[in-house]
Parts: C-alpha cells; sequence; structure tokens
C-alpha cells in the first residue's frame, strides 16, 4: 500500500460531513426540473413524488450503510472482492466481484457527464447567451478536476462548507415565492391513483440519485454507526428542499402552465420579489448558489469514480491526478453526445433506471451474499461442535 493510502486511512469525516457529502451531491440540477417531471404524472399532487421517492432512497441508503457497518474502513471496492471471494481463492473474489464495481464506477462516470451537459445546457439559454456550451462543460469539468488534485478531507471539508451556502438561500427562495400562491392549486388533494403515484416516485428517484457515491466515502467515517444517520440525515433535508420547490412551483404557476416550460424553478425565481426590494433580479442570486450545488454533485461523482479507479488498481495518488486528468476526454464527448435537449432528458430518464436498479439491486445483491455466507459459517460451527 503506498504511503497516500495509509496517509488517507487515518482521516475521519464527522457525521456533518457526511451529510454534507449526501446533501450536496443530490441537491443539483435536478432542482430545476422536478416541478414539472413530477406534476406531469400526478399534476396538483406532484408535490407527493418527492415524498414517495425519498422512501426508496431511505431504504438503498440505509442497506448501503449496514453494508459498510460490516466492513468499517474499507470501501465498496475493497470489500468486494471479500463479499465474492473465498479464503483459499482470493483471486475468485476479484474476477466475480468486477462486474459490479464496473456497473457502479460506470454509472458515476455517465452521470457526471450528463449532469455537466445540462449544466452548460441551463447557462447558456438562460445567463450566458454567446457563450459556446463545450466552454462552459470544461469549465465545470477544470472545477472538479481541481478538487481531485487533494485528497478526501479537503473534499469533505469542502461540502461542509458549501453545503449551508446552498441551503439557506434555497429554502428563502422556495418560502418567498409563496407570496405569489394560489393555494387552490393544491386541490383536489387525492386524485392521484395508485399507480401514477409509483410513476411519480419513479419521476422522483433521479432526482435522489447521488448518495451511491458513500459506497466510498462511508469508508471514512469518524464512527461506525453515524452512518445511518448520515444517510436518514441527508436524504430528509433533500426532501424538505424538493418538496418546498415542488409545492411552490404548483401554487405559483399550477401544473398545467409547469408543462409548458423547460427549467420551471427558474421562471418560479423570476416571479419572487424579496421583501423591500433588496435584489432586484433574484434569478443572478440564485443562479450563482445553484452552479455551487452542480459543482458539489459533478465533483463529489467524478471524486468517487477517479478514488474507485485508484482503489482497483492498487495505486498512490500520483495515479489519482494522471488518471484524472485523462478521463475527462473521453468524459467531454460523453457530455456532448445527446444531440438536443430532448435527447438529452430521454437519456436522464434512462439513466435514472440505472440508478434505481444500482442503487437497490447492488446493496440487496451483497446483503444476501453475506447472509448466505454467515448461514453457512453457523451451520460449520454447529457440525464441528457435534
Amino acid at each position: 500500500m503506498s504511503r497516500q493510502d495509509v496517509s488517507s486511512r487515518q482521516q475521519t469525516f464527522s457525521l456533518w460531513q457526511q451529510t454534507s457529502l449526501i446533501t450536496s451531491t443530490l441537491i443539483g440540477v435536478g432542482i430545476l426540473t422536478l416541478p414539472r417531471s413530477t406534476s406531469a404524472i400526478l399534476y396538483e399532487a406532484g408535490w407527493m413524488s418527492p415524498v414517495f421517492g425519498s422512501v426508496i432512497a431511505f431504504v438503498s441508503v440505509w442497506m448501503i450503510a449496514k453494508l459498510s457497518q460490516r466492513f468499517p474502513g474499507m470501501t465498496f471496492v475493497e470489500y468486494s472482492t471479500i463479499v465474492w471471494g473465498a479464503k483459499k481463492n482470493s483471486r475468485l473474489g476479484k474476477w466475480l466481484s468486477f462486474p459490479w464495481i464496473l456497473a457502479y464506477l460506470g454509472f458515476m462516470y455517465l452521470a457526471t457527464g450528463l449532469v455537466s451537459r445540462i449544466f452548460g445546457e441551463v447557462v447558456v439559454t438562460s445567463v450566458l447567451l454567446d457563450t459556446p456550451l463545450e466552454v462552459i462543460i470544461i469549465t465545470m469539468f477544470a472545477l472538479a478536476f481541481i478538487l481531485t488534485l487533494h485528497d478526501l478531507d479537503v473534499v469533505a471539508r469542502i461540502n461542509e462548507l458549501l453545503l449551508p451556502l446552498v441551503l439557506l438561500p434555497v429554502l428563502f427562495i422556495a418560502l418567498a415565492s409563496f407570496q405569489k400562491a394560489e393555494w387552490n392549486n393544491l386541490l383536489p388533494l387525492f386524485r392521484a391513483t395508485g399507480p401514477s403515484l409509483l410513476k411519480g416516485a419513479y419521476e422522483a428517484v433521479y432526482s435522489f440519485s447521488g448518495y451511491e457515491i458513500m459506497l466510498i466515502f462511508f469508508a471514512y467515517a469518524h464512527e461506525n454507526k453515524s452512518k445511518v444517520k448520515a444517510g436518514f440525515y441527508g436524504i430528509a433535508i433533500t426532501l424538505v428542499v424538493y418538496t418546498l420547490i415542488v409545492v411552490a412551483g404548483i401554487v405559483v404557476f399550477g401544473y398545467e402552465e409547469l408543462q409548458r416550460v423547460a427549467w420551471p424553478t427558474l421562471e418560479l425565481v423570476k416571479t419572487t420579489q424579496v421583501p423591500g426590494l433588496i435584489l432586484e433580479r433574484l434569478e443572478s442570486a440564485f443562479l450563482a448558489v445553484w452552479v455551487t450545488a452542480v459543482f458539489t454533485t459533478v465533483a463529489n461523482a467524478y471524486y468517487a469514480f477517479i478514488y474507485g479507479l485508484r482503489q482497483l488498481f492498487n495505486r498512490g495518488m500520483g495515479f489519482q491526478r494522471i488518471l484524472s486528468a485523462v478521463m475527462f476526454i473521453p468524459l467531454y464527448f460523453i457530455a456532448l453526445w445527446p444531440q438536443n435537449i430532448v435527447e438529452l432528458f430521454w437519456i436522464s430518464s434512462y439513466l435514472g433506471v440505472y440508478s434505481l436498479i444500482l442503487n437497490l439491486g447492488i446493496p440487496i445483491l451483497y446483503l444476501t451474499m453475506l447472509f448466505i455466507r454467515d448461514l453457512g459459517r453457523k451451520q460449520k460451527e454447529r457440525n464441528a461442535d457435534g
């Protein structure tokens, strides 16, 4: 093991830092489209979508935390070989775990590219109209690259610092928008059917994806028992933010009007006025905050991907820095692959299916394997005792 690896083992994340990592990753580009996508299925009951979607996220992050508690100090890449391997044949564990590690790292890589592309589309259509899309994407990549040059403690501290700067303004904007609320737009309350609730929950799943980075970062928790709490706190904070944003969009515009705008949350900000006219153009302040939110989403996902590859090849920090620069080249073309915004949303919907399968499938599969192996070990102990 390299010297960098030994030092990184000594770094520990507090409960607040773990919560910040989860919340900062979850709150990103999804906040701009969530009111439209949820109300398209559930109509005036679109606010139920993040509520039901968070249940899936709660279950998944609980299983991820339980997995990490079984292997304290080890990341998903490291304990995968133990789950799938045998004492007499460790190489078997490496081969059997490789497809699951590859699926996880592949998702983190694709998510980084598509989130960066959505970020670029918003910026060039709303703020920097004459700036090429490629420049915006490269700028975001450069910021993420700078973060990968540092060790894990820097990642935790940046998320810890930026979360209040993102969370408080977003909550303020959501609450301030209720000045123009038409609460009748939420009626009737219970028109949604069971199947539509499931579809609405699925729409929110992609917005809640991102906590899977903790398959890597949970290894550096200060306390083993704090992992479940951090997962619940992170999902709960995100749930409050998403629910407020969706409710605000529905009561201000109505679900019919939300279907006519590409970025409903941005339009919501434009119609919101701060008491006393302290800020005349609130959308400028919101976009500054939103850029920070997207940066933490992109940078955390990319760092988890690069760090996972570093552990897969059992290398040090120098390898991580070189690999980070190299892997941005194909990622740039992945980000530009969708030809237009319609194709971008279409690909993102399939990535949402991928994230749902990944976030539920991997923890269930791994916990099942551990349960079967525990049963086998107990049976051998009984046989040995006669």
